[in-house]
């Protein structure tokens, strides 16, 4: 007992001057927007019109998206497996613009591992892709494949960065509000349906993103202030299946303080950011889940960014903490292949993540980066050292392939 007493007050007593930052900084997680597919209008500019003037035009267009990835996981402790994530992902999508609100898209998705299936000639997923959306002013609706997974800017310990690599399509229904100081994305993604009879259960998930500016300042010193708050949850169960399984519900919150410092244009340093959440857990099953019915977090970062490179500090300690659609490290409850392993009730972890963006010569800016990143972190308690690597090729391209003049 004295021992732990020790470990919690060394823990404390190393991460106090981190926390003394956050009212001045602000952060969350390390900017992912080099793995979102490259935005594509619903109008374009006609170069032979006036002044450029943007036309109502129906549109016919051709999107492509490569994702190669390599995920090495060196985890030695009970609570995460380490494994190897090898592979490339495809996505290909015809999209045609009614005017400039509506869009709808058909395509393929393909997933394949190297060294798997017979001589390596299967594919390891082939999804098809449809998409509804209709955007008007601040708001955008979308029904079908969702704009989800790492676009839905989430805190790690709620949602797994690894998601991209096994998870990549979202089916559902999406809503989607920006305004000045307001942001909000609000989803539900059905991932199991269930029909008469069927031996297995449904399965869904509901997500929440919404983000308040409180503070914003111009001029020489740029800050920025914002308020997140983040919901998701899972359900599984339903009444046609033949399924005795209890009726699973589970919750997990997070609100916080991002602050981010913009720096000149001509500063070798982009901004820094820091991000200081209290994460939650609650399971509301008719029978408990996990051996934790309730859990607390405190996610702190600290971050800076130049163009090309990012680094970020975290802290991360989670008492009884569940979040199963979050990062395996933050999780009390183990995760192993072995079921016999024991969890760990106090997560108490420091984390390093270092990225670094590779473009492209003689390729536009957007349309293909090389990332890698790398992930140690120390675990307080056990006092192990475990670390994932990461490079990843990108390749985004949107070809206008036929504009119809009305």
């Amino acid at each position: 007992m004295k021992l732990i007493n020790k470990k919690l007050f060394f823990s404390s007593f190393l991460i106090l001057p981190f926390l003394t930052l956050l009212p001045f900084l602000g952060f969350a997680q390390l900017d992912n927007s080099s793995f979102y597919p490259q935005k594509e209008l619903l109008s374009f500019s006609d170069s032979s019109s006036d002044s450029g003037k943007i036309l109502n035009q129906r549109q016919l267009n051709l999107e492509i998206n490569y994702f190669g990835f390599f995920r090495n996981r060196e985890f030695f402790e009970t609570i995460a497996d380490g494994y190897t994530l090898f592979g490339s992902q495809f996505l290909s999508k015809l999209s045609y613009s009614a005017d400039t609100t509506l869009k709808i898209s058909a395509g393929i998705f393909l997933r394949k591992d190297f060294g798997s299936g017979n001589n390596n000639s299967r594919f390891n997923q082939i999804q098809p892709y449809f998409q509804f959306l209709y955007k008007k002013d601040k708001h955008q609706f979308i029904f079908g494949n969702l704009e989800g997974n790492l676009q839905h800017n989430l805190i790690e310990p709620l949602f797994n960065f690894e998601n991209i690599i096994n998870r990549r399509l979202e089916n559902g229904v999406q809503y989607k509000y920006l305004s000045k100081n307001t942001s909000l994305d609000t989803w539900i993604d059905w991932v199991t349906m269930i029909y008469p009879y069927s031996d297995f259960d449904e399965e869904l998930h509901f997500g929440l993103n919404i983000e308040r500016n409180i503070i914003t300042s111009k001029g020489r010193k740029k800050w920025k202030s914002t308020i997140p708050i983040q919901l998701t949850a899972i359900h599984r169960g339903g009444q046609i299946n033949t399924t005795n399984n209890p009726l699973i519900t589970i919750f997990n919150a997070a609100i916080g303080n991002k602050t981010t410092y913009y720096f000149d244009d001509n500063s070798y340093l982009k901004y820094i950011r820091t991000h200081l959440y209290g994460v939650f857990f609650i399971d509301n099953s008719s029978v408990p889940s996990f051996t934790f019915k309730n859990g607390i977090g405190i996610y702190a970062n600290l971050e800076f960014a130049t163009k090309k490179h990012q680094l970020m500090f975290s802290y991360w300690r989670g008492q009884d903490f569940v979040a199963p659609l979050g990062g395996d490290i933050y999780s009390s409850v183990s995760r192993i292949f072995d079921p016999n392993t024991e969890n760990e009730p106090l997560r108490n972890l420091v984390i390093l993540r270092i990225l670094t963006n590779f473009s492209i010569p003689n390729i536009a800016k957007n349309d293909a980066k090389i990332v890698f990143r790398a992930t140690p972190y120390y675990n307080l308690e056990t006092q192990e050292v475990n670390f994932s690597t990461g490079l990843y090729a990108i390749f985004n391209a949107n070809f206008l392939l036929k504009g119809f003049k009305k």
